[in-house]
């Protein structure tokens, strides 16, 4: 179904554009029926193609789109019923196709509001929803005071009464239906579903606008520049079927604050409300002041919301950062605090080497707390790529193991690397980074764990791979961020402080190499690299980025 639908839309926009553009340039159409078989044709395929379309999707989209559809495809019957009344001479007002097209703009509002999208927090979603408001409430009186005004008028009839003052309505829902799309929360940097619905309604809207214009001064023009203004709105309707049925797929950064245009849509929109009450003097006063008043305190709600959700976040994040160090820190503490108390009872009662075994774990213990306190110290400073690095030639084999040991991963844990293989390198640094990544694959990797050292010449390649699931495609970008725990971040029951990959790729910059994620080719699941450059044989110390050196 998805390939033909995809035929169909294509078939459908190749048809409409140029048609369109045919028109647009004031070329004449002498075969007007033949104008009439594909403006027919490109009306009704644009809605068909969306309503087969949503097939695809599931669930609320599905409904979503299908709502959207079935909005277009009546317009499209509406075209069709014009078209052969224009064929015939006469077009009545009010006749059988205003019903059609007054139905399809209800239609595409309910579609763009059930259009599934990312849910917002409390705040945001008031937020979200003040802002849409001011923006649609200052276009509607801003189309009422340009143009609706002069050409809404009481027919002679109840029923040219009632379509006279639903064409203008129907106008502002497509404008809401603008503001709601631009407002809409996304973790997508472009969803190309909802940006070509978006032109589409866009194109037509204006069409609308110079069409209701141009009836109120009677010069429009019959097969001229405004009927391409829908053909190309067709066009983009045809277009977003064939994206609908290849579903954009989440980006790598995930959706964090309100996009530029999504401050800009509804208060360019405000802007222009006031500039419309400044220039106006006569005729619609009391619309505007009574506007502009409640745009004005909406306007203030939006900010006194802003600052109250900016500091509940605030304290939000403090709490999570609270409560993740909190669970960080007390795990090698407790380790300390056990064997302590073991050997402080029963030192006599121990043999030799349970007595050491017991002192080397408490030293690791400590070792481990007091690099995480250092991280985070180091991270409040925001100083890791510029640490004093104290380089030796180390073997990479014996890295890898102490890192294992470190991270209490013996068992759980395989490990492969190249007995030759040498780094030039702090130790310490080295193996907290090695230690990191390893850390997170046994908390959050699955049954089986891979570490691998490879010479790769001017470089020694590190790498943890386990068959977990991976890091989703939305967190890929972030988790190199400082406190972020993707999936996990504000669940504190997690163990984690968020910045393990921070203080990894700062120190492996430091250290003159690179680090990066990728799908494990060995195992299947997740696979974090990073490269440490190898001594040099000419005898000359290799310097890493911003490091100060010794040794």
């Amino acid at each position: 179904m998805g390939t033909a639908v995809r035929i169909g839309s294509f078939v459908v926009a190749a048809v409409a554009i140029p048609f369109g553009l045919i028109l647009a340039v004031g070329s004449s159409f002498e075969n007007l029926t033949l104008a009439g078989v594909l403006y027919s044709f490109v009306a009704v395929g644009s809605g068909v193609v969306l309503v087969v379309a949503a097939f695809v999707a599931h669930g609320r989209a599905r409904i979503a789109w299908t709502l959207v559809g079935a909005g277009v495809f009546a317009w499209g019957v509406g075209e069709v019923i014009w078209v052969m009344q224009a064929s015939l001479g006469e077009i009545p007002f009010p006749g059988v196709a205003d019903f059609f097209y007054v139905a399809g703009y209800p239609l595409i509002f309910a579609g763009v509001i059930a259009l599934p999208y990312l849910r917002p927090g409390r705040f945001e979603r008031i937020r979200l929803a003040i802002d849409a408001t001011a923006g649609t409430l200052s276009l509607a009186v801003i189309m009422w005071v340009v143009y609706l005004s002069d050409v809404v008028s009481l027919g002679s009839d109840p029923l040219e009464s009632f379509l006279n003052v639903a064409y203008p309505t129907a106008d502002v829902l497509l404008f809401a239906a603008l503001m709601v799309l631009a407002m809409r929360r996304s973790e997508q940097r472009l969803d190309l579903r909802i940006a070509l619905l978006a032109g589409a309604i866009a194109v037509s809207a204006f069409g609308d606008v110079v069409f209701s214009i141009q009836t109120a001064s009677d010069t429009y023009v019959e097969w001229g520049r405004l009927d391409a203004t829908w053909l190309f709105s067709y066009g983009l309707f045809a277009l977003t079927a064939w994206r609908v049925t290849r579903p954009a797929r989440a980006q790598e950064s995930t959706y964090r604050t309100a996009r530029a245009w999504q401050l800009i849509a509804p208060y360019s929109a405000v802007a222009a409300l006031f500039l419309a009450r400044l220039l106006t003097s006569t005729g619609n006063d009391f619309l505007l002041n009574i506007a502009t008043t409640a745009v004005a305190v909406l306007v203030v709600l939006r900010q006194n919301l802003a600052v109250r959700e900016k500091r509940e976040l605030l304290e939000k994040q403090r709490d999570d950062l609270v409560a993740s160090v909190s669970h960080e820190l007390r795990t090698p503490l407790t380790g300390i605090q056990g064997y302590a108390q073991i050997l402080g009872e029963s030192w006599h009662d121990l043999g030799d080497e349970d007595r050491d075994e017991m002192l080397e774990t408490i030293n690791t213990q400590a070792n481990h707390l007091g690099h995480i306190v250092s991280d985070l110290i180091d991270v409040a400073r925001d100083r890791l790529q510029n640490v004093s690095l104290t380089r030796v030639e180390y073997p990479a084999d014996e890295l890898v193991r102490e890192a294992v040991a470190a991270t209490g991963g013996e068992g759980r844990v395989r490990v492969e690397a190249d007995s030759h293989a040498r780094i030039w390198a702090d130790p310490d640094r080295a193996r907290q980074v090695l230690s990191n990544l390893i850390t997170n694959a046994l908390r959050y990797g699955g049954t089986e764990i891979l570490v691998t050292a490879v010479d790769q010449g001017q470089m020694v390649a590190l790498a943890v791979h386990d068959n977990g699931d991976g890091v989703p495609a939305k967190f890929q970008n972030d988790m190199w961020g400082r406190f972020e725990r993707g999936l996990h971040k504000g669940n504190s029951s997690v163990s984690g402080s968020g910045i393990g990959l921070s203080v990894a790729k700062d120190l492996v910059i430091a250290h003159g190499g690179t680090i990066e994620y990728r799908t494990s080719e060995l195992l299947g699941g997740a696979c974090f690299e990073f490269t440490i450059p190898v001594p040099d044989q000419s005898g000359t110390a290799l310097v890493g980025s911003g490091a100060a050196l010794s040794g």
